[in-house]
């Protein structure tokens, strides 16, 4: 049988939870796209998306119960950059999304996937090259601690691009304002890692 400490358990029970002194910042963060090592995102925001489990409704004779569901259903994820002056980060979403959508013809998505091949020839699934894995790449959101230290990774699995905003230019602007880029992603999950 066991007998707790009672003191400790008093001391426990009256002096709650430790104290927490450095809280999450919104501003102290990475985004980096795996297969795009050459490319680097200043991002000014990325959101961390919704995650909602389906629920069913179970119907009874007095009242209907609320049932959780068996799928979860990911967020878009977002990020707003900064546009390099020679647009190489732009680019290269842009890029990627006209071989995956294959405007022209269908060698558009070939010829992507030739060059990425030839970037990036460790890209294999079942220990064989693949050809449909290029479509896709992971991507991390790395959270830094009040240290500017990394502290938390958000692992996207399966990340491809569904949307790249427009960008307005305008000789009437008086002041220099630096563009931003705004994307959408999709992906398969995502997975939080503490470092």
């Amino acid at each position: 049988m066991f007998t707790a400490n009672l003191q400790q358990l008093k001391t426990t029970i009256t002096s709650g939870p430790p104290a927490v002194y450095n809280y999450l910042r919104p501003n102290a963060f990475r985004f980096v796209v795996k297969d795009l090592p050459a490319v680097a995102y200043t991002c000014q925001s990325a959101n961390l998306p919704q995650l909602a489990l389906g629920s069913a409704i179970q119907p009874t004779p007095f009242v209907d119960v609320p049932v959780f569901g068996d799928k979860l259903n990911y967020g878009e994820f977002t990020i707003r950059f900064l546009i390099a002056e020679d647009m190489s980060n732009y680019l290269e979403l842009l890029e990627w999304m006209i071989a995956l959508g294959f405007p022209n013809n269908y060698n558009d998505y070939g010829a992507f996937v030739g060059e990425r091949l030839n970037r990036f020839p460790f890209v294999t699934v079942d220990g064989k090259k693949s050809t449909g894995a290029i479509a896709y790449s992971d991507a991390t959101l790395t959270i830094l601690d009040s240290n500017n230290l990394p502290k938390t990774e958000i692992l996207f699995k399966g990340t491809f691009p569904i949307s790249v905003e427009a960008l307005d230019f305008d000789i009437t602007s008086s002041s220099v304002e630096y563009f931003v880029g705004v994307a959408s992603f999709k992906y398969t999950t995502f997975e939080v890692r503490t470092l």
